[in-house]
């Protein structure tokens, strides 16, 4: 519309007045909001005429103008306050379609801007698909979100993603079913559901959820439920043009598919020469590392090797760089005989997750070749005893570690009765009522932090099994952990003593009792760079997982965090002296407290507990991990021994690196009773996720912050001799904030003396 025209239908519209009736008034207002509004972007003006329209000139005029005055605010003007009024006014009687929309904003806002959970849900739950089909399966979809991700309950996820139909709308229902595909998947391992789910998404549906279902059947075909003829058909009816970055997944699993189950190295590499930097770095970078892997050791071609290697850089993928390095400098120094370039790449490697064995392989060799050792004219003794022991430490010291992961699910069955509660499914962080403070406060509370193991309070702390072992930590190792302690007793009187007591007063401290959400379940991510390079990408799990908004809406969605979600451990308790050990685990009494508050009689709580044991399965693991323990000593001796090693001035050091990812799970025995858990991240003494201190007072407090917690809290315990306001604030807090949201507060009746 040309400008003259708009001026002309703006001079028509300012010439109507109420006298010319209210329902034409009420239309010329709107007409004028939308101009001001949506063509000459005066946001004043538009306001000034959409205020002018009230319910009796018109209702769905009214409606209408609200709504749209609602957007301005959240988009222009960024007061949400003011949109959230605008969409409280606007009533389903006065404009059904209206109505909806604005609901949907309003969950929108309480969800996304004011964390106000149970509102969200008041709001998405208001909708009916007769209001408007496409606010309906927004909302629905919203509220699938809301049950899968904020409050855990799948069950009711599950119900609100398969309300959605394809006529509501085909994209609403391809990723309505794409999240209803991974819960199903993911969390309740029911994969033949899963499986119809993926299936139900078409190409015309929504192309990203396609090419996404496409590619997490072909992992589903692979893995769990092997039918390679359907695998390779789910993989290749991705292409680039649909989705690059799935293009390039589904490439590179392809290829692992071809290398993995068909021992066809050319169809492999085809695959993997398919993949460029542009449609995914990370998989490229994979990609290339596999191609190279394939010339060294299948085709036998170093030349080739050399260049795929060399094609990774650090700022495609970091684990898949520092494992070409590595290649790179094995080539030169076992092959071609040149320790010089070799030296160049191996200081070229960091540390990364589960190939920790690389890096202190490589120390280990670039320190040999300083020193000029024997071991290297010896280069076949060299990599088939002291690397091959490295090696094999690395890999059963991994090994540990995962069988330490607190899964939240003992069972894991999707068989496993419903009506049971997970007997682990949430851990308590005891500490200052002030902490608690900063964690809750105001707009901008703090995160959940990590301490630096260095400036721990017990003395051996990090040091059970590298004293075992006759190796020595140097606190001048770059290479450092943090943690976050929990317990598996929520209100434990042994824990209030201990821990978070103020003003030197004996139980005054708080229990915070997180739920599963607060964690993650992948081990890789313990250290930093991470995610283990060979093998198949597993289904996606963050395309199409986002809310659904509005286009109107324009908020960006930064998150929160400053790590992934880490993983939790339960720690084992070991007495060198004796060798006993004992995983962490809920004790006898807390299950009591729990079941007595349900009015469980005595024998259903020793079911429960007996339960429990059973699954966790306690013996056998500890039979497993104390075999892995003796070899890992056995094979340590080995290499301490070793009179070319021992010329190494640091060997005992870098031997600690080895061991680094437990050593921090494993605690002396006689704190056995404090059934501890721990979260931990190693990283390197640069990371940039490490906070540096502001004074000089706080020099010794190195932390790296994790996230905001209040959304993970299900209970709060006050300790026996917690202070009276601490509680009133409390209360105060999550009756005015959260509006209502469930985080309870228990006042511990343990007998202090």
């Amino acid at each position: 519309m040309e400008n003259n025209d708009i001026d002309a239908l703006i001079k028509q519209y300012r010439q109507i007045t109420r006298n010319d009736g209210n329902e034409k008034y009420a239309d010329a207002q709107f007409g004028l909001g939308f101009i001001y509004d949506d063509i000459k972007h005066d946001y004043d003006q538009a306001e000034a005429y959409y205020l002018n329209i009230t319910r009796e000139d018109c209702p769905e005029a009214y409606a209408n103008a609200q709504f749209n005055l609602g957007l301005l605010y959240i988009k222009i003007k960024y007061d949400y306050d003011k949109a959230e009024a605008c969409y409280l006014n606007i009533i389903r009687e006065n404009c059904p379609d209206a109505y909806a929309h604005a609901q949907l904003n309003l969950g929108n806002i309480y969800s996304e801007i004011k964390g106000h959970y149970d509102k969200a849900e008041a709001c998405y739950s208001n909708i009916i698909r007769e209001d408007s089909p496409e606010a309906y399966a927004k909302a629905q979809f919203n509220l699938g979100l809301l049950f899968d991700e904020i409050k855990g309950d799948y069950d009711k996820a599950e119900v609100c993603y398969s309300n959605i139909t394809r006529e509501d709308s085909s994209e609403i229902y391809a990723r309505a079913q794409l999240c209803l595909g991974l819960l199903y998947h993911e969390i309740k391992h029911d994969y033949d559901k899963a499986e119809v789910c993926y299936l139900n998404i078409t190409r015309e549906d929504y192309l990203d959820s396609f090419t996404t279902a496409q590619l997490n059947l072909g992992f589903l075909y692979t893995d769990i439920k092997p039918d390679y003829a359907k695998a390779e058909a789910c993989y290749s009816n991705i292409t680039r043009e649909d989705h690059p970055d799935n293009y390039a997944n589904a490439q590179f699993n392809l290829g692992f598919f071809y290398y993995n189950k068909k021992h066809d190295y050319d169809k492999a590499e085809a695959c993997w020469i398919n993949i460029i930097r542009e449609d995914s770095p990370e998989a490229y970078a994979r990609a290339q590392f596999n191609l190279g892997f394939i010339y060294e050791y299948k085709k036998n071609n170093l030349v080739k090797a050399i260049e795929y290697y060399s094609n990774i850089l650090e700022s495609d993928y970091q684990e898949a760089y520092s494992k070409a390095q590595y290649q790179l400098a094995n080539i030169y120094f076992f092959h071609k005989n040149d320790s010089n370039k070799a030296r160049d790449y191996y200081n070229k490697i960091k540390y990364c997750s589960s190939t920790s064995y690389i890096y202190v392989s490589t120390r280990v060799i670039s320190e040999l070749i300083d020193t000029n050792s024997n071991l290297i004219s010896n280069k076949e003794d060299l990599k088939e005893s002291i690397l091959a022991n490295i090696k094999n430490i690395c890999t059963s010291v991994n090994d540990i570690k995962n069988r330490l992961l607190v899964s939240f699910n003992l069972n894991n069955s999707p068989d496993a009765d419903t009506e049971v509660k997970e007997p682990e499914r949430r851990v308590a962080h005891y500490t200052k009522p002030a902490v608690l403070f900063n964690l809750l406060k105001g707009d901008n509370p703090s995160k959940f932090r990590m301490n630096i193991v260095d400036f721990m309070n017990d003395p051996s702390e990090n040091q059970v099994l590298t004293n075992w072992l006759n190796i020595t930590n140097n606190s001048d190792n770059e290479i450092k952990s943090f943690l976050a302690s929990f317990s598996f007793n929520h209100n434990s009187l042994n824990q209030f003593r201990l821990y978070g007591n103020e003003d030197n007063i004996s139980g005054s401290g708080v229990s915070i009792a997180f739920n599963q959400n607060f964690f993650g379940l992948d081990t890789e991510r313990s250290i930093s760079n991470e995610i283990a390079l060979v093998g198949s990408i597993k289904p996606i799990m963050s395309i199409d997982n986002k809310q659904i908004k509005l286009e109107t809406i324009q908020t960006e969605n930064k998150s929160n965090d400053t790590l992934h979600p880490l993983p939790l451990y339960r720690c084992l308790y070991f007495d060198p002296k004796t060798e006993y050990m004992s995983l962490a685990k809920r004790n006898k009494q807390s299950f009591y407290l729990e079941m007595c508050d349900q009015k469980k009689e005595t024998a259903a709580i020793e079911d429960e507990w007996e339960r429990y044991i059973d699954a966790l399965n306690e013996g056998e693991k500890i039979q497993i991990i104390r075999k892995q323990l003796k070899e890992i000593k056995k094979l340590m001796e080995e290499l301490l021994e070793d009179k070319e090693l021992q010329k190494i001035p640091n060997l005992e050091q870098l031997l600690s690196l080895a061991v680094l990812p437990i050593s921090c799970l494993i605690k002396h025995a006689a704190f056995e009773d404090e059934d501890e858990c721990r979260m931990i991240y190693i990283t390197h003494i640069g990371d940039e996720n490490i906070v540096e201190p502001q004074d000089y007072q706080s020099a010794n407090s190195l932390y790296v912050e994790y996230t905001n917690v209040e959304n993970y809290i299900d209970n709060i315990y006050l300790g026996p001799q917690c202070k009276l306001q601490h509680k009133l604030w409390l209360q105060n807090h999550f009756k005015k904030k959260q509006q209502g949201k469930q985080i309870k507060l228990i006042k511990s009746e343990m007998p202090l003396r």
